[in-house]
């Protein structure tokens, strides 16, 4: 189940449909915490947040931003030396930028 969950929730990454991304990642973390794919889907959650906020329209772009940097903070807060950390702070430093922080 785990394996399923993990593929299934990547699946909506792989074909662009961020929100519905975000949504079945933290579904996946949250009910196998445990998961070997874990450090993954936290990244792919930010990276899906960002790519969301980045396609959106003007009037949500800057609340979308904001969800990146937050899940930017849980994404590093858990995995500090991830393989993954390079590409996440520049979306972190490129959400921070568009809110002018």
């Amino acid at each position: 189940l785990k394996e399923k969950s993990y593929l299934s929730s990547k699946l909506y990454y792989n074909v662009s449909e961020y929100k519905a991304a975000i949504v079945a990642l933290k579904n996946s973390v949250k009910d196998f915490p445990e998961s070997n794919h874990r450090e993954e889907q936290l990244f792919l959650i930010v990276k899906s947040a960002y790519l969301l906020a980045d396609n959106s329209v003007s009037e949500k772009q800057k609340e979308r931003f904001q969800a990146t940097i937050d899940e930017y903070y849980t994404f590093a807060g858990e995995f500090p030396q991830s393989k993954y950390a390079k590409e996440a702070l520049e979306m972190y430093e490129a959400s921070k930028k568009f809110l002018g922080n």
